[in-house]
């Protein structure tokens, strides 16, 4: 029988004041750069700790190592407040591209310690290892990569240890080396694969879920509607939700999910979240730039959704990826 997550907490860490973290995802690429854009995300990591969101998610590569340098600058004095998860077993340039995946001993103690300085704190609250980035899966053995985070546990470098959408076979692998606090994979409405395999073996073995990409790469904002709003967005041009074809094909169910929202007086956004939240042990990390996105993600923890809502969204958005 499986161990019912809280999901105000992972683990033993440090209590999740509201069940809902800020990505920082948005906060890379060409208009991220710049004294103006350092001040903006050091406001929305400042407002998102005055409101009670702990968890700031991000990534070693994100930027080139820039997104955690503006993380240690935003947290140099509320080091408390923060639940700092971020993630590492990739090479990347100093521009932030990925170049391949690299799980070894070595390599994530170097790694570790880099995000550490960069950081400027003493140790991350949640580490994960990322295996299967989409520049190839990893040859290491899981078990040797996970002895290594065992032991920046034993350090001190690390409070606990997560990863990055494992295979079902591969998280239990390495949990018996050492326990596994969270998996972070992509979910929500529109992709909702996650609950054929990892989210009923995170919760069969107590872990929390973090979904990543929660609105879908902005498909569930319903502000995203034609292929030039996605080149203007940032957004990646292979994702296949956002082709032309894609997009003509999922406007009939965005708008039926905009009329389910419209009749709750909810964003279209918001309704996506409180739709996640509704779900034991998830935890959603919205990444945003904008200070009134933010204020109204962090609402969606007071939404409750009555049953003839999930059912309505479920027929709607069925566990299969849109656009697929």
């Amino acid at each position: 029988m499986g161990v019912t997550m809280d999901i105000r907490q992972l683990g033993n860490a440090v209590p999740v004041s509201l069940p809902i973290g800020l990505g920082t995802r948005a906060f890379t690429g060409r208009q991220s750069r710049g004294a103006e854009q350092e001040a903006l995300f050091i406001a929305r990591v400042h407002q998102a700790l005055d409101m009670g969101i702990a968890l700031l998610d991000t990534a070693d590569h994100y930027g080139g190592g820039q997104v955690e340098r503006l993380i240690g600058r935003a947290i140099a004095k509320r080091r408390g407040e923060a639940l700092i998860a971020t993630r590492g077993g990739v090479r990347f340039t100093s521009g932030g591209h990925v170049v391949g995946v690299d799980g070894s001993p070595r390599h994530l103690q170097q790694a570790c310690d880099a995000s550490l300085r960069r950081l400027g704190v003493d140790y991350v609250d949640l580490y994960y290892l990322d295996r299967h980035h989409d520049r190839g899966d990893e040859e290491v053995p899981v078990e040797e990569s996970v002895g290594q985070l065992a032991e920046l546990v034993r350090a001190g470098k690390i409070r606990h240890i997560g990863m990055i959408a494992p295979p079902a076979r591969e998280l239990r692998h390495a949990h018996a080396v050492h326990p596994i606090t969270a998996i972070s994979s992509e979910y929500s409405l529109c992709e909702r694969r996650a609950e054929i395999e990892q989210l009923p073996e995170a919760r069969d073995l107590g872990m929390a879920f973090v979904a990543r990409s929660p609105l879908g790469g902005g498909l569930l904002t319903g502000h995203i509607t034609t292929t030039d709003q996605n080149e203007a967005e940032g957004l990646h041009c292979g994702d296949r939700r956002f082709s032309r074809e894609s997009l003509a094909r999922n406007a009939y169910l965005l708008r039926a999910a905009q009329e389910v929202a419209t009749h709750l007086d909810l964003s279209l956004s918001r309704l996506a979240l409180a739709w996640l939240l509704s779900r034991p042990g998830v935890i959603p990390i919205p990444s945003t730039r904008n200070p009134l996105h933010l204020e109204m993600n962090a609402a969606a923890v007071s939404v409750r959704l009555g049953r003839g809502v999930h059912e309505r969204l479920a027929a709607l958005f069925p566990p299969a990826p849109a656009g697929g």
